[in-house]
C-alpha cells in the first residue's frame, strides 16, 4: 500500500470506524463499491446500445445528437470509474488500518 494513499483515506476511515464501528464501516464500505460498480455496468450497456443505434442511424442531424449523448455518457462512465478507483482506494486503506489495528 502506497503511504501516499494510506494518508489520504486515514482521517476518513479513522473517523467512519469511530462513528459507526469496524463492522458498520466494512458493511458501508462494501456497499459503497457494489452500487458503484452496478452503475458503472449500467451505464456502460448504455453506451454500447447508444454505438448500436448510432451505427443504425442515418439522419445526419439525430446522428451528430447521438454521437453528442455517446461523448457525454462516455465521460460520464470515465467520471464514474475514477471514484471507483477511489473507493477502492479507501475500502484497501480501510482493510490496512483493520488490521494495523488488531
Amino acid at each position: 500500500m502506497d503511504m501516499k494513499i494510506y494518508k489520504k483515506h486515514y482521517e476518513t476511515i479513522r473517523n467512519m470506524v469511530r462513528d459507526l464501528g469496524v463492522e458498520a464501516a466494512d458493511e458501508y464500505l462494501q456497499d459503497e463499491l457494489k452500487i458503484m460498480i452496478k452503475n458503472i455496468s449500467a451505464l456502460r450497456e448504455k453506451v454500447d446500445k447508444l454505438k448500436d443505434n448510432l451505427t443504425k442511424t442515418t439522419n445526419s442531424d439525430e446522428r451528430t445528437h447521438m454521437e453528442y449523448d455517446v461523448q457525454d455518457q462516455e465521460d460520464l462512465l470515465r467520471n464514474l470509474l475514477i471514484k471507483l478507483k477511489v473507493i477502492d482506494e479507501r475500502y484497501i486503506c480501510f482493510k490496512e488500518y483493520v488490521r494495523a489495528r488488531s
